[in-house]
């Protein structure tokens, strides 16, 4: 039970803080075999809990969400709607992560020895470079800025969260800023963005498992994972904005490089 919790704080902690929540899952079942402590596989327990922060995210964000539904009964004239406008941006962001995602799902091999290698090195890599950008960069951009074209752009950066360690949420941030976008936008345009995203992973995993939940989906454990995912990615989306509101994306950065240079040592060692 005790590292079931800790899996869902991990997921909740990680998947919008700019830190890679694919990263410290794989950390995490490197060290610990939750086969061992669920009748749930990996597989099952990444859809369950990633489900979890869909639905947080999804929450945090259904005044928006009803906005842009709304919208669409003007999809023709996104001009006479900001909401509409705004989902035709994401819309564009994602079409990037969707066609080059599956493509990489198919063929990259997550079993790879280097594989702990490689999230260090990228944690430290992108700490440096959310560091710069976040530190130098103008900002003087907001949501009317996003034209469709650097909309475009941010989905093909956000394409770098393919690789392990990179940061989906990092990946954003670090595109945005540099094209001088504000901290606050950037933060809730990298959140919104992510609905469609964990949408896509989902149904990519659900299709590609066809024996996945074959012992029934509804007990205990998938109640407890969804739940916690839920509460703990609710918490840290209240944390990211309130902490962008007042201070920077350092302490993020800090935090990457730290884990990055643990993992290495952890790697040069054993």
């Amino acid at each position: 039970m005790l590292f079931l919790i800790i899996f869902c704080l991990i997921q909740g902690f990680s998947e919008f803080l700019p830190i890679s929540s694919q990263g410290h899952l794989i950390i995490f079942n490197h060290f610990v075999n939750l086969d061992d402590f669920a009748e749930l596989s990996i597989l099952e327990l990444n859809i369950i809990a990633h489900a979890g922060s869909l639905f947080a995210v999804a929450f945090y964000y259904k005044n928006l969400l009803f906005g842009m539904l709304k919208g669409l009964r003007v999809f023709y004239r996104p001009d006479l709607d900001k909401d509409l406008r705004l989902f035709f941006k994401i819309i564009v962001s994602t079409i990037p992560i969707v066609l080059l995602g599956y493509l990489f799902g198919k063929n990259f091999n997550y079993d790879s020895q280097n594989l702990i290698l490689i999230i260090g090195i990228t944690s430290i890599l992108f700490a440096i470079i959310l560091f710069i950008t976040d530190k130098y960069c103008l900002m003087v951009n907001n949501q009317e800025a996003l034209d469709l074209k650097l909309a475009l752009l941010t989905g093909l950066f956000q394409c770098l969260a393919l690789i392990p360690g990179v940061s989906r949420a990092g990946a954003n941030m670090i595109a945005l800023r540099i094209m001088g976008f504000n901290r606050n936008f950037t933060v809730r345009y990298s959140n919104i963005l992510s609905i469609p995203v964990i949408l896509g992973a989902l149904v990519f995993l659900l299709i590609s498992e066809n024996n996945i939940f074959i012992n029934g989906f509804i007990n205990l454990n998938v109640i407890l994972v969804f739940f916690l995912s839920f509460l703990f990615s609710l918490i840290f989306i209240y944390f990211l904005i309130a902490w962008v509101r007042k201070a920077s994306f350092f302490i993020f950065a800090v935090y990457r490089l730290v884990f990055g240079i643990s993992i290495l040592v952890f790697y040069l060692q054993f």
